[in-house]
């Protein structure tokens, strides 16, 4: 008798498959063919689950999008405050095997996004935007004093959206230069400044009246 199939399963190896020809040769080269070629099975079987490459990258896109939100559900479950601020951004850098595959796949689904092209819409997401919880995680760490308060939390959020973003391209571009070390250093040093007291106010000077 035929094997059964976990056709959930397959589709997941599939999209995984995915990931990592886009990953390694960019979106232009992620063909069907080549796609087929990484999984060792036939551009048949792409056909059975996928309507064509879009649909293929779109799926692809939202699971990634899924498992790394059930990775912050597990990795922040417990934490509060700067701790869990602290660990949603390190979350986000590039600095295991698994998150460096992540990060090439995004940038270069990004890369494609700001070209533009007629390349149908943009696959909806599960799950909170980093955006949003990272300033979710700001404002509740400044309620609990643990980060200066004298900066709007959305504005905290977008300098760690920024690092996050930024870090990840150039340890792509240099990784000898901004190695996963120094990312952890540096992240450090920012939430260092970020939780350290406000700096009391100057009082206002007041100028001298010149005597005749």
């Amino acid at each position: 008798m035929p094997k059964d199939v976990n056709h959930d399963e397959r589709r997941e190896e599939l999209l995984e498959a995915v990931w990592q020809v886009i990953a390694r040769d960019g979106m232009e080269r992620a063909t069907i063919r080549a796609i087929a070629r990484e999984t060792g099975w036939s551009a048949g079987v792409l056909a059975h689950y996928f309507d064509g490459k879009e649909e293929i990258i779109g799926s692809a896109l939202r699971l990634m999008y899924e498992r790394i939100a059930a990775r912050w559900d597990s990795k922040l479950e417990g934490l509060t405050g700067i701790e869990a601020l602290q660990e949603l951004v390190l979350d986000n850098l590039p600095l295991d095997d698994e998150r460096e595959l992540e990060t090439r796949f995004l940038m270069n689904y990004w890369s494609r996004e700001i070209r533009g092209g007629n390349h149908g819409p943009r696959p909806a997401r599960r799950g909170p935007m980093l955006i949003d919880l990272l300033t979710e995680l700001t404002r509740d760490a400044q309620a609990t004093g643990e980060i200066r308060s004298d900066e709007a939390p959305e504005d905290i959020a977008e300098r760690l959206l920024g690092l996050i973003d930024g870090f990840s391209l150039h340890t792509l571009l240099d990784p000898r230069r901004l190695s996963r070390s120094r990312q952890v250093a540096l992240v450090q040093q920012e939430f260092d400044r970020l939780s350290q007291s406000e700096a009391p106010r100057k009082p206002p000077t007041t100028k001298r009246k010149a005597h005749a």
